[in-house]
């Protein structure tokens, strides 16, 4: 860690310990509201709602715990992994897990392409009424 994370680190640190202040000091009244609405947004409490919120932070699925994305088909992702276990045919545990982690790990790769082109496509159209005076369509497709 930096100099400069360190003395942050130790700031916040502080900062959370010190004794509070006339400026966050709050009335009895608005602590006990303060608390009966938090009591009133914990958050999803079904199975289900756990399982979408826990996605919230999943954007394209290339690194985290995720493999499998909502949008993916569980039948060919097991598929996928059933090529693998087939090709290399681990014997022990930790050759399973390596090619779990191999097959998953392509599994996320085959998303880049998709993604690339996603990405693509979104820039020619927000862009499109860019660079109008270059004369050259090849150049101008570039700059886009």
């Amino acid at each position: 860690m930096s100099n400069r994370a360190t003395r942050r680190a130790a700031e916040r640190l502080a900062n959370k310990t010190a004794a509070p202040t006339a400026a966050n000091n709050i009335s009895e009244a608005q602590l006990n509201a303060n608390r009966a609405n938090a009591q009133s947004s914990t958050g999803p409490t079904s199975p289900t709602g756990k399982a979408t919120s826990s996605l919230n932070a999943v954007k394209t699925g290339l690194t985290g715990r995720t493999v499998l994305l909502p949008g993916d088909d569980a039948i060919i992702y097991q598929q996928h992994l059933h090529r693998y276990f087939t090709q290399f045919a681990p014997a022990t545990d930790q050759e399973k897990a390596l090619v779990q982690t191999i097959a998953d790990t392509e599994w996320r790769l085959l998303r880049i392409a998709p993604l690339e082109a996603g990405i693509y496509a979104i820039g020619q159209l927000e862009l499109a009424d860019r660079f109008p005076d270059e004369r050259n369509p090849i150049n101008r497709q570039a700059l886009i």
